[in-house]
């Protein structure tokens, strides 16, 4: 068992840090703080490379934003076509859709009729005007 008194000198003393100002002055008869080692002031130290890990890891993250941003920007570029190529699509329809309207118009039998009477100056064929031709085959030899 441990005897109540004894319990403290069993602990280590923790070294006294001179107190340290803000001004960064010192008293004529402060002593001269040694460098104390990082160990054993309490704070703990970098392990070697984690500045570069952590470049690593910033650089990572960066490119990895980078190529997001640029996806989205590739699908928002790419809906912007869809949509252009669409609209294009459909005058290009209704365009047809003319077009075959008009067609049927021009191929009806009156439009046709019409159109050789007024702009070509045609008449309809009298039956007595039609001559008959007929091909006479030679006798082979």
């Amino acid at each position: 068992m441990i005897e109540p008194g004894t319990e403290r000198a069993a602990r280590p003393r923790r070294r006294q840090v001179p107190q340290s100002f803000a001004h960064g002055w010192a008293r004529a008869g402060d002593p001269i703080p040694r460098p104390v080692p990082p160990s054993q002031t309490g704070r703990r130290v970098a392990p070697a490379g984690t500045s570069l890990l952590l470049l690593v890891i910033v650089v990572a993250l960066a490119v990895v934003g980078i190529t997001r941003v640029r996806a989205t920007t590739r699908v928002l570029e790419l809906g912007a076509t869809i949509t252009e190529l669409t609209d294009e699509q459909s005058q290009l329809q209704e365009q047809k859709r003319r077009l075959l309207a008009e067609r049927a118009y021009l191929r009806h039998p009156d439009q046709i009729s019409e159109t050789a009477r007024n702009q070509l100056g045609m008449v309809p064929v009298s039956p007595d005007l039609v001559q008959t031709i007929r091909v006479v085959e030679e006798a082979k030899p």
